[in-house]
């Protein structure tokens, strides 16, 4: 008997150290992709695995009595194969030319043996198809399609980024003749949406609700982050939207190459002459960072990326329209380099009605064409020609948001396929609906 009790109460000790073991690991793992650390957390994960080799996707019993039973971190699924490819599509991001392309290499295949044990998440589906559009593997892009409707498996989602989040959810809603979660990047495949609205001729009525803040600043002080077009993307979209949606030419304030302070300023002057419950469209373009989890805009005279004493935060543009129950509609051309590990548009407001837009996913760089003779940036150039094509005061936020991006993913040319470097997200919403109009 004695003999059998020991037995039993070391196999309860190797049981609770291999319990340590992994758990240990896994904490590790998250604490340190929750610093930005993507490289260490990948190590992490995969000593978790080494511990406990397979995902989980429903919660962990942890050892005690029946009584009094634990699961493990309240129940949330055990992804350290998820979680470990995740990290090395995050490094992919920010890491350039061959290791960028390596450390994407490296996450499709692991993603693609998740799909192959059936482990089918809408996660690993956004995630791969975002690698292979990155790769123009149409082919790939196409069969992952057909399992884009039958995710059966739950993963760790605490890492993934808000606007990845809302990106997932959305592209899980049918739009026009698209569906799936592929669609979110799906570049074999971006013939099927149209617009919501006839396209009218004539003039577009004024809304006399309607306002607009546009700042360009290309010119800062900070190393490589000029934008030299962006006097012309401010000029683009002021001559879209007056002509094509429904702004009066006096609703639209235009600022260009403004510090923080002046920024500011031209924010509240704006609110102040605007009606309560009425509509912003803010675009933005110039260099922003993400510092302590904040986002900041950057003005003329900032000198480095991250001294915020010469930037101003995002949400402080935000709060005198906020505070009048304006609803924001927020498009940021910027390239979201990573600093400290965290890229600009990683923070959500925590408070009013607004959309946000990125023209880039993390790591990536904005690009610029020629158009009618003058230089213009990528995304600038897209919401100008959906403005025009949409032709209509009242443009549903969602669907704008999906028509730049094909825009874009196609390089503005042709019905199907893309090739574009440049990627935008669709737009975040927060207590706005899909269809919400602006």
């Amino acid at each position: 008997m004695r003999l059998l009790l020991t037995g039993i109460f070391g196999l309860a000790l190797l049981t609770t150290a291999m319990g340590q073991a992994w758990t240990t690991a896994y904490d590790a793992g998250l604490k340190a992709a929750k610093s930005g650390d993507w490289s260490s957390a990948r190590k992490e994960f995969q000593k978790a695995r080494a511990n406990r080799p397979d995902d989980v996707s429903g919660p962990t019993n942890l050892p005690g009595p029946v009584t009094e039973a634990r699961k493990w971190r309240g129940g949330a699924p055990y992804s350290p194969n998820f979680l470990s490819a995740y990290a090395s599509f995050k490094l992919g991001q920010t890491a350039k030319g061959d290791a960028s392309s390596t450390f994407f290499k490296t996450a499709q295949d692991e993603f693609e043996g998740l799909l192959k044990k059936n482990q089918v998440s809408k996660e690993s589906l956004y995630f791969l198809a975002a690698i292979y559009s990155r790769a123009n593997q149409t082919d790939k892009l196409q069969d992952l399609a057909k399992r884009s409707q039958k995710a059966n498996w739950k993963v760790d989602g605490e890492l993934l980024a808000p606007e990845e989040v809302a990106a997932m959810a959305q592209s899980m809603t049918p739009t026009g003749n698209n569906q799936g979660v592929v669609a979110v990047v799906d570049a074999s495949n971006m013939s099927g949406v149209t617009p919501t609205m006839p396209i009218k001729a004539g003039p577009v009525p004024v809304n006399p609700k309607k306002f607009a803040l546009i700042i360009a600043n290309g010119d800062n002080k900070l190393a490589g982050f000029q934008v030299s077009h962006a006097a012309n993307d401010a000029k683009l979209l002021r001559d879209a939207i007056t002509s094509n949606a429904g702004y009066d030419t006096a609703n639209v304030e235009v600022v260009l190459n403004a510090s923080a302070a002046q920024i500011k300023a031209a924010a509240s002057a704006l609110a102040a002459k605007m009606p309560t419950e009425s509509t912003l469209l803010f675009f933005f373009t110039g260099a922003g960072a993400n510092i302590d989890n904040r986002d900041w805009l950057a003005g003329t005279d900032t000198q480095l990326a991250t001294d915020t004493s010469a930037m101003i935060a995002k949400t402080e543009i935000y709060r005198p329209f906020v505070e009048k129950g304006i609803s924001i509609f927020a498009f940021y051309q910027v390239s979201r380099s990573a600093i400290g590990g965290r890229f600009f548009g990683s923070e959500e407001p925590k408070a009013g009605r607004v959309s946000q837009m990125q023209s880039t996913t993390p790591g990536e760089t904005i690009y610029s064409i020629f158009k009618d003779g003058s230089n213009v940036g990528i995304f600038a150039s897209a919401m100008s020609d959906v403005f025009s094509e949409l032709h209509s005061n009242a443009i549903p936020i969602t669907e704008f948001g999906w028509q730049v991006f094909y825009k874009i993913r196609r390089g503005q040319t042709g019905s199907s396929g893309g090739g574009s470097r440049q990627t935008p997200t669709l737009p975040v919403l927060q207590l706005l609906a899909s269809d919400s109009r602006f």
